[in-house]
């Protein structure tokens, strides 16, 4: 039914009991607000970010019709898979992963401006990025490519993080290394975060001045700078498979853009 809410997660482990039960087996409510929810591995999983910690889990959703009485009892459930904590830090800033495709990597960035590679195959932390910028990430975007496009293997180590003041980084999984940086926008003060374009040669970026700053990976000055907004523009993102990016300022607004043939 449109409004619905097929699964709401209240408690950190699953909800197969009463919340009675619940409450006296340690089943404990979040703690801590939920700053982020994706789905993984092709929609196996959901992952969520709750204050320093995150909750990997499997699930189950009830779709079936239902009348008025029966739509209480829904049998759609849900189960903590695995629990991972950044102890060294108050809160997830921002968090990425991969549902096109199978792919085990999950990133995550904390409040003390590290980033956290998790490989969720050997349910483990792969590689931790110390100071990875100067002031905590705000955006990780995962170099996801398109189905109607073959890349090597190679391209999807490839990812990008935004934060205030120190731009957009480019980094390297094989080399675990940050091998270029992007300034040309402006982001002082505001959640910026970039896109990959599907051909994974370009990254677009959002600024505080009104733009959207289009980078060639290869080199770390802008290639083309999209006006148009009057606000800062937050987020990015390309179609997949026309050549179309679409941007959305702070204050709610969208414009699309599209290449000249």
């Amino acid at each position: 039914n449109r409004g619905t809410a097929y699964l709401v997660f209240k408690r950190s482990q699953h909800n197969f009991k009463s919340e009675d039960q619940q409450q006296k087996s340690g089943n404990c409510v979040f703690t801590k607000e939920i700053t982020d929810a994706r789905f993984f591995f092709l929609d196996k999983f959901i992952l969520l970010a709750s204050g320093n910690a995150l909750h990997l889990y499997k699930y189950h959703l009830d779709t079936a019709k239902r009348d008025d009485v029966r739509s209480y009892q829904s049998s759609s459930h849900y189960k903590l898979v695995k629990a991972f904590v950044l102890e060294d830090t108050h809160n997830i800033t921002a968090m990425s992963c991969i549902n096109d495709f199978h792919s085990y990597i999950v990133l995550v960035a904390g409040s003390n401006k590290t980033l956290s590679a998790f490989d969720m195959n050997a349910g483990r932390l792969a590689h931790t990025f110390t100071d990875a910028h100067c002031r905590p990430i705000t955006g990780i975007a995962q170099c996801m490519g398109s189905k109607f496009i073959n890349h090597p293997p190679s391209t999807y180590d490839l990812f990008a993080t935004s934060s205030v003041v120190d731009g957009v980084k480019l980094w390297d999984l094989r080399t675990c290394r940050c091998v270029s940086q992007f300034t040309s926008h402006q982001n002082r003060s505001m959640p910026v975060s970039a896109a990959f374009s599907p051909c994974a040669r370009f990254i677009a970026s959002g600024s505080e001045d009104g733009s959207v700053y289009l980078y060639d990976i290869r080199h770390t000055s802008h290639l083309s700078r999209l006006t148009g907004h009057s606000e800062a523009v937050l987020r990015t993102e390309f179609h997949p498979l026309k050549p179309v990016l679409v941007s959305g300022t702070a204050g709610g607004r969208i414009r699309y853009f599209s290449a000249v043939t």
